[in-house]
């Protein structure tokens, strides 16, 4: 099984960390704890976006593995679906879908399942709440790290997020009902954060095991696989329409059909580790217009961004790469039978709820901060000189990760340049008084020397 929401998700392998705050600047959640010259992940902080194991030029950060379970999972010998994300056109360029998909049954799985039809009915369903009465106002559930995020940190906005699934469980659901509810279910795509999703509180067990892209090419190298040399293969229906699109940034809105009139400010949309956490900042605080009904949030810059893939390409490479796959699949669509399978799925639930989990850390008051900024020589708002080199966006926010234990004073570059120039100078002086002292001694020896000779 998937490790728990308690189990870190992302460890430090110590022996490679070379404390370059890397980790600490990119996590949008601050779970990255400075102690002893070592960055240590926080489990109950993080909310496993893998924006740290994406980041660290050192490979300190990993990710808890699933490959282990999943091959015990195949080797059980019951049927077990590959429930693929439609992110993977930018993971796999070298291999078109039927080609994947029988690289997928060559290691032992029985179905291979579009995640993005399970992303159409997420879809269906958006657009039924915005559709319906009443003036809600929703935070998009599609991002397993945002939710986290939002329970974590900003668990006064539990009540808005849309109780909707993520389109990989409403996937397994599918699958469970075609085929029964004893058959494994593993969900493949781009996702660090899946690996915690289905193990929250208030999220029912749908999926059994969650591999991201890297540990897929990794399977198949242990099991001496070459995914472009395996027979192709066609998905098991049902097939997927504009769910297709869902990896790239608006996606869903596009796949739900709702549009983003900048006129109205219905809707707002935000990806990336900052632009996300800005949108709940100001959602909480009642920054952002009434008017809006939906929040689309993307802890990375669409799914095609996932810290779980090994792609190199640049962001609007990936997404061509997914646009292009989507644009063939739709053209190819039967659309009379897809809008069947849709009405044949109707009925599936399609809910879920949300637990508040919020984070209990200790506030600091501002005679705190203001004592820890002068002990790092930050006497006055000039000293404050908000660098980020720390890890954190201003000196405030580093000085209060002091007073929570998260962080070292040390971790400020100015801070450590000054002790250092201090440092130098009291050597120089060391120096200085030494070589004075050295003088007198031979002064002195000499002198002495000429007594004994006038004595002589």
């Amino acid at each position: 099984m998937s490790p728990g929401w308690r189990t870190a998700l992302v460890t430090t392998l110590k022996e490679r960390c070379r404390v370059c705050f890397a980790c600490v600047r990119e996590c949008p959640a601050k779970a990255i704890r400075i102690s002893g010259r070592q960055a240590e992940v926080i489990p109950e902080r993080c909310i496993a976006c893998g924006n740290c194991v994406r980041v660290c030029s050192q490979g300190a950060k990993q990710a808890v593995s699933s490959i282990g379970q999943v091959e015990e999972l195949l080797a059980a010998g019951g049927p077990v679906a590959a429930c693929l994300a439609p992110s993977f056109p930018a993971e796999f360029p070298e291999l078109d879908a039927p080609r994947l998909v029988g690289a997928l049954r060559a290691l032992g799985f029985s179905l291979v399942q579009e995640v993005a039809f399970g992303a159409d009915l997420v879809a269906r369903r958006y657009r039924e709440l915005l559709d319906g009465p009443g003036e809600g106002r929703y935070i998009g559930t599609t991002c397993p790290a945002v939710v986290s995020y939002v329970e974590r940190y900003h668990p006064r906005l539990v009540g808005e997020l849309a109780p909707v699934v993520s389109p990989m469980v409403a996937t397994a659901r599918v699958v469970r009902r075609i085929h029964g509810p004893d058959v494994g279910v593993v969900f493949v795509g781009p996702c660090i954060a899946k690996k915690g999703e289905d193990r929250w509180p208030g999220a029912a067990p749908d999926v059994d095991e969650i591999l991201t892209f890297g540990e897929l090419r990794e399977m198949w190298r242990l099991a001496g696989i070459d995914p472009v040399a395996a027979p192709p293969s066609e998905f098991d229906p049902p097939r997927a329409g504009s769910g297709t699109i869902f990896p790239v940034s608006r996606g869903m809105l596009q796949a739900a059909g709702v549009p983003e009139d900048l006129t109205l400010g219905e809707v707002v949309s935000a990806d990336g580790r900052s632009a996300f956490v800005d949108a709940v900042k100001e959602l909480e605080s009642g920054d952002l217009d009434g008017a809006t009904r939906l929040l689309e949030l993307l802890c990375c810059n669409g799914c095609v961004m996932g810290s779980g893939m090994t792609s190199t390409a640049p962001l609007y490479k990936r997404r061509a790469l997914v646009t292009r796959s989507a644009r063939e699949r739709l053209r190819g669509l039967d659309q009379g039978r897809w809008e069947a399978e849709m009405a044949a799925f109707a009925d599936l639930d399609l809910g879920r709820s949300f637990v508040p989990r919020p984070v209990r850390v200790s506030a600091a008051t501002g005679e705190d901060v203001s004592g820890i900024l002068r002990r790092m020589g930050k006497r006055s708002a000039a000293d404050e000189l908000n660098c980020g080199a720390c890890g954190y966006d201003t000196c405030r926010e580093h000085a209060a990760a002091v007073h929570s234990g998260l962080a070292e004073s040390e971790m400020c570059l100015p801070f450590t340049i000054e002790q250092l120039r201090r440092a130098v100078e009291e050597i120089a002086v060391s120096h200085d008084q030494l070589a004075s002292t050295q003088q007198a001694l031979m002064h002195s020896e000499r002198l002495a020397s000429m007594g004994q000779l006038a004595a002589g």
